[in-house]
């Protein structure tokens, strides 16, 4: 079987590694808009054939993976899936779905190709982030499962099983309201935090010396890439939009109790926050 990534960095490149661990009879084409991302790509053993253009990879796999930013995704698969032979598939692993689905719609080789998002990732980015077990125990989502073909569909979802994965199946628009929540929303309050502490403490060497753990944790995402996330905001802008109120709504909350000394207040606000750890182990 041969499998063409299209777009090696942390997501593509890691999943290069997971797919040569773990598969022996298969050959991996690869391809960067990046030219070191591919020359990196090739001497890192993430894939065997570095592609000398999109075209020669989307000929030459049998599957075509893209993990590329989701603007590209949307402007470029029309036209990608007009070049499918039957048996090809494409599988794109953008962070939003609705805008992509909604692109293809009507397209006549809708069946070639899975919308499908893994929740697996590292602020990190590039091919030197790529590790093999990001996807281990993780999870893939696939939109619209029942617009694809049942052997492809089937085929991938063992593929999924193989690398360690479970398989859940969302409506487009429906993943994308959770995603706004569970992931987006995060990332927007790391990138504030970071402006807000940046814009306070003008000397860099100040706050290594003050900050704990604490500030490392909640910035950590302030280091994702932003050429991946500024389109992942603007495709999901209307869900984002929704989640920004209610979070507001709660910092507002908290803002008025500490403006009132309302040590009950506060303290019944953080225990309703630190319901969380009943979730998230």
């Amino acid at each position: 079987m041969k499998i063409s990534i299209i777009g090696l960095g942390l997501i593509g490149g890691s999943y290069a590694l997971s797919l040569k661990q773990r598969f022996k009879n298969l050959t991996l084409y690869g391809w960067d808009q990046n030219e070191a991302h591919n020359l990196e790509a090739k001497n890192r053993n993430l894939i065997d054939v570095s592609c000398l253009s999109l075209v020669e990879a989307l000929s030459e796999g049998d599957w075509i993976l893209l993990a590329i930013p989701v603007n590209s995704i949307a402007s470029s698969l029309s036209g990608m899936l007009d070049r499918l032979a039957p048996h090809q598939l494409i599988i794109d692993f953008g962070s939003t779905k609705e805008q992509i689905c909604k692109g293809v719609a009507r397209h006549k080789r809708r069946d070639q190709f899975i919308a499908a998002h893994p929740i697996a990732g590292t602020e990190y980015s590039g091919p030197s982030a790529a590790f093999s077990n990001l996807y281990q125990d993780k999870v893939m989502i696939v939109c619209e499962s029942q617009k694809t073909r049942p052997d492809f569909l089937s085929a991938f979802k063992d593929q999924c099983g193989a690398l360690g994965m479970a398989t859940l199946y969302l409506g487009a628009a429906e993943h994308d309201v959770h995603l706004a929540y569970v992931s987006h929303l995060s990332h927007i309050i790391a990138f504030g935090l970071s402006h807000t502490v940046l814009q306070k403490e003008a000397s860099a060497m100040k706050i290594l010396d003050l900050a704990g753990s604490g500030l490392a944790s909640t910035v950590r995402l302030a280091k994702s890439s932003p050429d991946m996330w500024t389109p992942i905001f603007i495709s999901n802008r209307e869900a984002i939009l929704e989640s920004l109120d209610l979070y507001l709504e709660k910092i507002n909350n908290f803002k008025a109790l500490l403006t009132a000394s309302n040590t009950s207040g506060i303290r019944a606000y953080l225990e309703k926050g630190r319901e969380i750890k009943k979730i998230l182990k």
